[in-house]
């Protein structure tokens, strides 16, 4: 199955620009109000949604062989990854900020990581501590293309690493960092499963991918650990609740999927009715936060067809410059952190105007790599192959 789905790129666009938004609102020296922080503070759980379409889009592609699947996947990464690694280090550089070879090589070589600080990501480039989590998965993935039974063991296995980590000692910071880096795996291989279980007939209906996604939103809310912002069960939590998102639309553009599951009135409020509990008794949100999480759950829950009508009718104007980022959400992700930090260093203007000029800086420039640079990469890598 070989498939582009628009409402995809809306999906990555919407990624890109929560990453984007939180760290413009959270480190430019900007004073939020708790409404704007609470609107900007998904951007872990934005990555997460990365994951999950990632695992999802990759696995539906006919590559014809692995060598092909490989050398898709490394012309789409590497290149972009790589100029925005050496625009980190000499802009750190240039203004006097100082890191450790160790961490250089790391992200040199794709093994940088949040616990283990001899291979932490360069400060200006910390979001990279996906993308080698993303190519490791991508590498997991040759097993499972070689083996298509791995893939329930190996997402059990994950899954099971991520829950263990709660009720064992800590173990030393290296070993740490590649138990954790195999939990997240899961969540990569929540998107595949989606494909696994599309291919076998079984689709999810629209109203149920969507009240899913609100009860993702919510679980997003309520952490099993501190600090919060990288607990693997919220994180874990909101991925299902986006995979059954994607599910749903995977579904929707395959009208000979032949078992379309939906959740009643029943079903939806007794996950409701737990989701809440939790959300109430053991969140640290505030206030604000928890009652809009309960309304777009009730929400979702009572009137999921009218709810998924009224967003469809919101965001319809919004798809042609969705889908515009969504096709350089990869480069956005990558450049507006440095570009950030740059700004933030330099101080020209106030924190505001920096933030704009940000925001102005990190659109060019994914422009040109995304749309300027890498096309002519992927022909030249082509035109080699076929030589």
């Amino acid at each position: 199955m070989t498939l582009r789905l628009h409402s995809f790129d809306f999906l990555r666009a919407a990624c890109a620009l929560m990453v984007l938004a939180g760290h413009l609102c959270t480190e430019m020296g900007i004073a939020p109000n708790r409404i704007l922080l609470g609107a900007t503070s998904f951007g872990t759980e934005a990555v997460v949604g990365f994951f999950v379409l990632s695992g999802c889009l990759i696995s539906m592609q006919d590559y014809g062989s692995r060598a092909n699947y490989l050398r898709a996947r490394l012309v789409r990464i590497v290149p972009n990854y790589y100029v925005m690694l050496i625009f980190s280090a000499v802009a750190m550089l240039a203004f006097g900020v100082a890191f450790p070879a160790s961490n250089l090589v790391a992200n040199a070589l794709f093994l940088q990581t949040l616990d283990w600080s001899p291979a932490n990501p360069l400060n200006w480039y910390a979001q990279s501590w996906s993308l080698s989590y993303e190519i490791w998965y991508y590498i997991g993935f040759l097993a499972i293309l070689a083996w298509p039974r791995l893939l329930l063991p190996l997402f059990v296995a994950s899954l099971g690493v991520g829950i263990a980590l709660y009720f064992t000692p800590k173990p030393p910071d290296a070993v740490n960092a590649l138990l954790r880096a195999f939990a997240f795996f899961s969540i990569w291989l929540s998107g595949v499963l989606v494909t696994w279980l599309v291919r076998r007939g079984h689709g999810v209906s629209i109203e149920t991918g969507a009240f899913m996604m609100a009860v993702g939103f919510c679980l997003s809310r309520e952490p099993f650990s501190s600090p919060a912002k990288f607990d693997f069960g919220l994180l874990f939590n909101f991925g299902i609740g986006f995979a059954f998102l994607v599910w749903a639309l995977v579904t929707q553009a395959m009208p000979g999927v032949s078992r379309v599951h939906h959740f009643n009135l029943v079903v939806r409020a007794v996950i409701s009715a737990v989701v809440l509990t939790g959300l109430w008794r053991w969140s640290d949100s505030f206030l604000e936060m928890k009652e809009v999480m309960t309304a777009l759950v009730v929400a979702f829950a009572v009137l999921p067809g009218r709810m998924v009508r009224i967003v469809t009718v919101l965001v319809r104007p919004l798809l042609p410059f969705m889908t515009y980022v969504g096709g350089l959400s990869y480069a956005l992700y990558l450049v507006h952190y440095p570009v950030l930090h740059v700004l933030y260093q330099a101080h020209p203007f106030t924190p505001v105007v920096n933030a704009l000029i940000v925001l102005l800086l990190s659109f060019a420039i994914a422009h040109l790599l995304d749309y300027g640079m890498q096309p002519r990469i992927v022909a030249a890598v082509r035109g080699r192959k076929h030589a």
